[in-house]
């Protein structure tokens, strides 16, 4: 059944994988035999290394099937399932590509290797976001325009007041600021229209990571950083699962965070995509 997976995959165009077979037989001579007329066409242990790389994978019984990723760490002990239900060549390429998003290097293209540079803090990765939507370096942090004195209203002079009427006495509303124009220009850069960047900085009181997040089309972004966040099992699970790749906790949390909870997402800005 492996066999014919392997080659399926393989006639798929599923290139990046290989198999390597781990003899538990009693001697070299029987595993070389056994391999030789029963498996496919791939690698093969040496028959003294079969007893501590199965105590590495924690292996209990034969046959046994681990996925493993460029490092050596297992991401599917139980891979004999995947394999048991492929039926053809599309579901044989779906394992493979499934288990190819968990290993360091399943990415086709160039990049950094895995992990990338560690963000030192949620301002370093909130610029780092920024940079890769504009397209260019991390820009410098935009300094907050100091506010617009207003000048004082001059004296007035001495002469009787004129009898109030209705329409002076009724209090005169002060017209709304709109958002910061910097704000929008830097949203306008990184691709935004500026109407849209407009309503995105107005409908999030002016905060340009939160107007960003709403512009990539996530309004659960828009929740304030300082208000407690609602634990749920598919966040823990998500979290779980970039930690089990090999990435700071701290790190996998932040991306989640910034790409509103979207596990791909946050791999790829992890890794420097």
């Amino acid at each position: 059944m492996l066999k014919q997976f392997y080659e399926t995959a393989k006639a798929a165009g599923c290139s990046n994988f290989e198999i390597i077979f781990i003899s538990s037989d009693r001697s070299p001579a029987e595993g070389q035999e056994y391999w030789e007329n029963e498996h496919g066409d791939w690698l093969m242990l040496d028959h003294g290394q079969g007893q501590s790389v199965g105590e590495s994978y924690g292996v209990r019984g034969i046959p046994s099937l681990v996925v493993i990723d460029a490092a050596g760490k297992a991401i599917d002990a139980e891979a004999r399932d995947a394999v048991a239900s492929a039926k053809g060549p599309d579901s044989a390429k779906a394992a493979i590509q499934g288990w190819a998003k968990l290993c360091s290097d399943w990415r086709e293209t160039a990049g950094t290797s895995l992990g990338g540079a560690a963000a030192s803090s949620a301002e370093a990765m909130r610029a780092a976001r920024l940079a890769r939507l504009g397209g260019g370096a991390a820009p410098a942090p935009t300094p907050t325009p100091a506010p617009t004195p207003t000048p004082a209203a001059p004296a007035p002079a001495v002469a009787p007041a004129p009898a109030p009427t209705a329409a002076a006495s009724a209090p005169v509303e002060a017209p709304a600021s709109g958002p910061d124009p910097a704000a929008i220009t830097q949203l306008v850069q990184m691709g935004f229209d500026a109407p849209a960047a407009s309503e995105a900085l107005q409908a999030s009181n002016g905060d340009l990571d939160a107007a960003t997040a709403l512009l990539l089309g996530g309004e659960e972004a828009m929740v304030p950083t300082d208000a407690p966040a609602e634990s749920s099992a598919a966040d823990a699970e998500k979290l779980a699962q970039l930690v089990s790749m090999g990435f700071a906790e701290d790190n996998a949390k932040q991306a989640l965070e910034a790409m509103g909870g979207n596990v791909e997402n946050a791999m790829a800005m992890l890794l420097g995509d």
